[in-house]
């Protein structure tokens, strides 16, 4: 056995504990990079509102507007309310497309245009909807981008019953 001072092993354990720990940081950043650089480059998933930005007010067609009061949301007209307008609020603040390449073609006589008001923010967010058979199409007028998003989404943004009359 090596013979050390008592000073000398303190050194020796201060120094295998630094190696260690720089062991399971590099193993750690290998295996949590290399998933999220991934998944980002195969997706481009940008996120309608974002998780971290608030919602003051929804504006549908300048027909329907929702409103945040307090926790809570109230719609103007009153066709729905309670946990379903809830549900709806949540698919706006976690709802996410992927980037498309190319702007497709559309007729821009059939948007639904929304505004939504953020938190924090001078301008409203500007969207316009396009419903086709198959995806959901929504240009972003403030960044100008176009993301897709799977049509089923449709029906959690936009509930047949806020259009009742």
């Amino acid at each position: 056995m090596i013979k050390l001072s008592k000073t000398g092993w303190n050194n020796v354990i201060i120094i295998v504990v630094m190696g260690f720990i720089l062991l399971i940081n590099a193993t750690n950043k290998k295996i949590y990079s290399s998933d999220e650089s991934t998944e980002a480059t195969s997706h481009q998933d940008i996120a309608l509102v974002g998780a971290q930005n608030i919602i003051l007010t929804l504006s549908i067609n300048n027909v329907v507007t929702i409103e945040r009061i307090g926790r809570t949301w109230r719609a103007i007209p009153a066709n729905i309310s309670g946990q379903a307008l809830a549900q709806m609020m949540m698919s706006w603040q976690q709802s996410s497309g992927e980037a498309m390449a190319q702007a497709p073609v559309v007729d821009r006589q059939f948007s639904l245009d929304v505004k939504l008001d953020i938190a924090g923010k001078a301008r409203p967010l500007a969207l316009s909807f396009y419903a086709t058979e198959q995806q959901l199409l929504i240009f972003n007028q403030t960044s100008a981008q176009w993301l897709v998003m799977p049509i089923a989404l449709y029906g959690q943004l936009f509930p047949a019953e806020i259009f009742a009359n």
